[in-house]
Parts: structure tokens; sequence; C-alpha cells
């Protein structure tokens, strides 16, 4: 479709790459599987194999050029973040349903540490962050697809 005589041009991130994030996908959820399914603090969650997570040197930027590393604070954010996902969510799982009826994703628990959180409204977003890494999982499972980030970013990062 052209505006104004310009044709429109539609761009598709490729599936490691999320709009505004400086770490891929699978970093990204792999450093937030680690924090969620074990007793590890942040700090910890942020090194992979007892060693920093560091930003990519051959990257012309200066957070690369000095290896600054993975901040325990990004996964935090990335926790928030996965856990703010609802419309994505709620439609990943409704197409699980369609596709597996069987699926019984949407009665889950997802127990945490205690040590995880300090409020009830922490708790809620870190289930839901590991509710929607599962769904990522199963999403890609059944269709081949991964949620991140054309389908997401199709409901509207929500």
């Amino acid at each position: 479709m052209a505006v104004h005589g310009v044709p429109a041009v539609f761009y598709r991130l490729p599936s490691f790459a999320l709009p505004y994030k400086r770490f891929v996908t699978d970093v990204i959820c792999d450093r937030c599987r680690t924090f969620l399914g074990s007793d590890q603090s942040y700090r910890l969650a942020v090194r992979l194999q007892g060693r920093e997570v560091v930003y990519d040197d051959r990257q012309d930027e200066d957070l690369a050029r000095r290896a600054a590393a993975l901040a325990p604070s990004s996964v935090w954010r990335w926790l928030s973040w996965l856990g703010n996902l609802e419309n994505t969510l709620r439609e990943a799982v409704k197409l699980i349903r369609q596709k597996a009826p069987r699926s019984v994703l949407h009665r889950e628990p997802w127990p945490l540490s205690a040590r995880k959180y300090r409020s009830d409204v922490r708790r809620q977003t870190l289930e839901r962050a590991a509710q929607c890494l599962v769904t990522e999982s199963l999403f890609r499972e059944l269709f081949g697809q991964e949620i991140f980030p054309n389908f997401a970013t199709a409901h509207g990062w929500k």
C-alpha cells in the first residue's frame, strides 16, 4: 500500500532480534529462565557458567568497546517486560488452546521461591513472566514459529 505515492515498507525482524533490546532473544529468555527456575539472585543470573555476559566487542558502540557486562538490573527489567505482555500472552494461549485443546497451560500454577519477591505485585509479574516463557516454548513446538519478535509486535507488546 502506498501513502502519498511512497510505497509502504514493512520490516520483519529476525527471530533473534527484539526491538529496543540490546541483547538477543536467546540471551534474554535464557537469563530470565535461569533466574526464575533457580534460587539464584539477579546478580548470579547474569553470569553464564560462572562468567559475565558482555556486549559483543565487535560492535561499534561505547558499551561494546568497553566490553560492558550485563547488569543484574537488566534481568529485572526483562522479567518486568515479559510479565507485562498480557495481550501477547492471551493471544498466544488462545492459539495454543485451539491447536491443542487438551493443553492445561492456562491452568498451570507458576510457583516461585518466596525469596524472589517482596510484594504481591512483583510475585504476579514474575509468575506471568514464567508463564510467558513456557508459552513461548510451547508455541514454538506447536507452530514451528517463535512469539518474539513478530507475533509479540503484532499484538502491541502489551
